[in-house]
């Protein structure tokens, strides 16, 4: 009879030693957890040997994916479930992987995430948040150069988890400063994703989208927090990759000088009717 499949815990952390301490304990029952440490100056090391972890140190890299393969590589298990300091598994999560990582057929395993912004879950923003975390050691690389949110590649089929694979919640937006960070971060090593946002009619056009058109609103003040950082990221990423194509000294496009023009005049003569307005009301006291 073939025993059943064994998992590894691959933690990553930065800096992150108090996500850790809430992070470790969740993961009793893996038949093996690792911390890669990202060169962090804070006591990761310790906390994770506190909680029985084997600590590996990778290089510090801006984004993740440039160093998941050595935490690929350090593992033992048959399959490895890749785990971020901020990210806590559910209840039970363990357990209802076993019929899944008993499938030969599969390297990879894409599974389901709920994001928490400032304590608040969302229930409308990012759903449907997915990633390859769970992949099959020996059947699963990373490409080089390893780019921010690019899946690995994988040697046989991948699927989405079964619904039976209850979602990780991902405490990713925890302050403001830490999401601008993040946001910023990750723009900046990710060239080629963004599509350009170098004209204020595409600007206009992606925060409506981001901010009102994809109900982020629902949310609250966390959700539209979390699209105008978002949108943030977007516009600093697409500014640097107009900088690198040298097109920042070039005039707006003949249409959309137009457009903003008729904005604009559109703008004064509601101001110079509200001011005229303001005047009479003042006159008549």
């Amino acid at each position: 009879m073939t025993p059943p499949s064994t998992v590894s815990a691959v933690v990553y952390s930065r800096n992150e030693a108090d996500q850790l301490r809430d992070c470790l304990p969740l993961l009793a029952g893996f038949d093996e957890v690792v911390v890669c440490d990202m060169a962090s100056t804070d006591d990761t090391r310790e906390v994770a040997a506190a909680h029985g972890a084997r600590v590996v140190p990778v290089p510090d890299a801006p984004v993740v994916e440039e160093v998941r393969q050595r935490g690929l590589d350090a593992a033992t298990s048959d399959w490895v479930l890749f785990v971020d300091a901020d990210e806590h598994l559910p209840a039970g999560f363990r357990a209802a992987l076993q019929p899944v990582l008993d499938r030969p057929d599969l390297a990879g395993v894409r599974l389901r995430y709920d994001n928490v912004a400032y304590g608040r879950m969302l229930e409308h923003s990012l759903q449907g948040s997915a990633k390859y975390a769970l992949l099959r050691r020996g059947r699963a690389h990373y490409a080089e150069p390893a780019l921010a949110h690019v899946p690995p590649v994988l040697d046989g089929p991948g699927i989405d988890a079964p619904d039976s694979v209850p979602a990780i919640a991902h405490l990713n937006f925890r302050s403001v400063g830490q999401t601008t960070e993040k946001v910023l971060r990750y723009a900046a090593n990710n060239p080629g994703r963004f599509t350009r946002l170098d004209d204020p009619v595409r600007l206009v056009r992606e925060l409506l989208r981001s901010t009102v058109f994809s109900g982020a609103w629902r949310d609250g003040r966390a959700g539209f927090a979390v699209a105008a950082l978002h949108t943030f990221g977007h516009l600093y990423g697409s500014l640097l990759e107009a900088e690198r194509a040298g097109t920042l000294t070039q005039d707006l496009p003949a249409r959309d000088a137009r457009l903003l023009g008729a904005a604009e005049g559109v703008q004064r003569a509601g101001v110079g009717a509200r001011d005229r307005v303001r005047r009479a009301g003042r006159g008549r006291r």
